[in-house]
């Protein structure tokens, strides 16, 4: 045998590189970044879109365990299918990858490789979720607007609807079916021909614009929706179906129902104010003076002013040229303070005359504690209003006269007979005791100054003149005219006098004491009958905070006068109206209805109030309630 030659390293098969040849010709080929590897996971072949996953060129990678993103890939694939073929998406640093991993035999292999490819497919990828986005925007804006969107294809008459069709109609897609009978039951009973018609013309090919008709939900709430269409053509320019939007315009409706009733309660509020017989102004303040928005048509009629030439110089119009600047500054104030106010102004008209108006402003207040910008002002004509006031008080006291002319003429005739007796007598006592004559005379003077003070009384009761008011003593003044009342009671009435007074000044006019004191207690002897005894009581009392707001009074010393009675009393609702003028329950010749309202006139003018409680078969309390004069400021105490 010849020598043995020297081992050389094994070299491949010829087999091998021919099938790793095969391999990259075929990876060459991929439009997809892939690589081949081994059974135990080492790259055979590399194409060179590989490269920038594999971080490294496709000759470097071969020979060398796979790593990275394929070895991702590869144990994705392998943790899903094995080593049998499989593919899926998957992302990897700023791309989205179709991965295909399927197994590989060249030749007479006998092993098998795994083919890793990744597919790059970004820009569908970013496509598609730029789609999705758009028909999540979509589905949004339409959840939105309450608004759907459909597609009748004519040729099946079937119906096509979008998510939120479902949605606006209160179904579910499989509670649904679109064939016309079956929508048909959705539909309000009353607009069954409207829904019939809109259908019928999309089918027909017409375009709809603005179709309304209402459903029932199967909760039974009424939806309101509204339909426009347009056709759809093909390929070939052929109408083969209708798209349209469907919007659930129900709260549209009800706001344009609210709208309506909205508008027809200010119109009717418009008519009302025009109606008013008090003449109303709303007055705004934005601008330097107060200025009249709204004036109805009996403001213009007593003023002679519409909205429009009040507008230059706002109420200052109505200012008469001979008004006091305090009842109009008052105005103002009220409304730089966002207060309310009632007030008896001279106002002037268009045509230069004036009137006396009673004129009442009550702020609008848009939220709770910011001042008012709006105000409310009532203006009433109170001139015929106070003329007859007068002429009714004036009546009151011609009435009192004549109840107590039958005491009066009997108390003068008392005063006069020992005026005729005495000047008789004195004639025969002239010459023999001028002692005795002298003594007659004073008591004829003084019954004379009698019957003038009683004569004089009358005459003042009966004069028209405004009274004068005055500090004087109460004590007196009561004393006095419950005495010219004395004779004039039913002889059956008692008067009980315990006047406690003494030394209270009070600011009135005596005639009006009188007046007062006479319709007091001729109200308690007729609620007994004529029989019974009748109280009456003066007194200083201190008032405190709690007893002055229930008599809307100011704490402090006051004078009481009661006129107490236990006669036949009052129920709630006569009580309710003895103030009202000419309200009586005597019958017709025994009374007019004006003595209370008058007596309340009359205190309140002197700075008091009048209370009267009264139960029925119990008898009637009368107070009034009097100011001292201390109490009153010094202007009204020196009027």
């Amino acid at each position: 045998m010849g020598p043995i030659p020297p081992s050389q390293p094994a070299q491949p098969s010829v087999s091998l590189y021919d099938d790793r040849i095969v391999a990259g010709k075929f990876l060459g080929a991929l439009p997809a970044a892939a690589i081949i590897v081994d059974e135990g996971e080492t790259v055979v072949a590399a194409n060179t879109r590989a490269e920038n996953m594999l971080g490294c060129t496709a000759a470097t990678a071969v020979g060398r365990p796979i790593d990275g993103a394929y070895k991702l890939f590869l144990d994705r694939a392998r943790r899903a299918a094995g080593h049998e073929a499989t593919n899926f998406v998957q992302p990897f640093g700023l791309g989205w990858y179709m991965i295909y991993c399927f197994p590989l035999q060249l030749g007479s292999m006998s092993e098998t490789w795994t083919v890793v490819s990744a597919f790059d497919i970004t820009a569908m990828k970013n496509a598609e979720f730029e789609i999705r986005e758009s028909e999540a925007r979509l589905e949004e804006a339409t959840r939105i607007a309450q608004l759907g969107t459909y597609k009748i294809f004519w040729q099946t008459a079937s119906v096509q609807w979008s998510p939120h069709m479902y949605v606006i109609h209160g179904v579910s897609p499989a509670a649904i079916t679109h064939p016309f009978g079956k929508y048909r039951n959705l539909v309000h009973p009353e607009d069954h021909e409207t829904f019939e018609r809109i259908f019928t013309d999309q089918l027909d090919g017409k375009a709809v614009r603005g179709a309304e008709y209402r459903i029932i939900r199967a909760d039974g709430t009424v939806r309101w929706l509204r339909f426009d269409a347009r056709v759809l053509f093909d390929a070939d320019g052929e109408p083969y179906a209708s798209f349209g939007t469907c919007q659930d315009v129900t709260e549209g409706k009800q706001r344009e129902q609210e709208l309506k009733q909205l508008l027809r309660r200010n119109a009717i509020l418009y008519e009302a104010l025009d109606a008013s017989p008090i003449g109303v102004a709303v007055v705004t303040t934005d601008r330097a003076w107060p200025e009249v928005f709204y004036a109805n048509a009996e403001f213009e009629r007593l003023t002679g002013f519409n909205t429009s030439s009040l507008s230059a110089h706002g109420i200052a119009s109505l200012r008469a040229l001979d008004e006091s600047g305090a009842g109009w500054d008052a105005v103002l104030r009220t409304f730089a303070t966002s207060t309310s106010g009632a007030f008896e102004l001279t106002c002037a008209r268009r045509d230069g005359t004036s009137f006396l108006a009673q004129v009442e402003v009550a702020p609008v207040s848009d939220y709770p504690g910011r001042d008012a910008t709006v105000f409310v002002l009532n203006l009433d004509d109170v001139t015929a209003d106070r003329e007859r006031a007068g002429q009714l008080l004036q009546s009151q006291k011609m009435e009192a006269l004549g109840q107590l002319s039958g005491g009066v003429a009997h108390e003068i005739n008392n005063l006069l007979q020992p005026i005729l007796a005495l000047a008789d007598l004195g004639q025969d006592f002239a010459d023999k005791d001028p002692g005795k004559v002298r003594k007659y005379f004073e008591i004829i003077a003084s019954s004379a100054r009698k019957a003038r003070d009683v004569v004089r009384q009358i005459l003042t009761f009966a004069r028209r003149d405004a009274p004068q008011l005055a500090p004087h003593g109460i004590s007196g003044l009561v004393a006095d005219a419950l005495n010219l009342l004395q004779s004039g009671l039913p002889p059956g009435i008692v008067l009980d006098q315990q006047l406690q007074a003494d030394g209270a000044i009070v600011v009135v006019n005596p005639t009006q004491v009188s007046q007062v004191v006479l319709n007091l207690v001729t109200n308690a002897a007729d609620a007994m009958g004529g029989q019974g005894k009748v109280s009456v009581r003066l007194a200083s009392v201190d008032i405190d905070a709690a007893r002055a707001s229930a008599l809307t009074v100011e704490p402090g010393t006051w004078v009481e006068l009661s006129v107490i009675d236990r006669g036949c009393g009052m129920d709630s609702y006569t009580l309710s109206r003895i103030f009202e003028p000419f309200y009586t329950t005597k019958v017709a010749g025994k009374g007019t209805g004006l003595g209370l309202s008058v007596v309340y006139s009359i205190v309140t003018g002197w700075g008091g109030t009048l209370k009267v409680e009264s139960e029925v078969d119990q008898g009637t309390k009368a107070m009034i309630y009097i100011p001292t004069a201390s109490s009153l400021p010094s202007t009204q105490v020196s009027s």
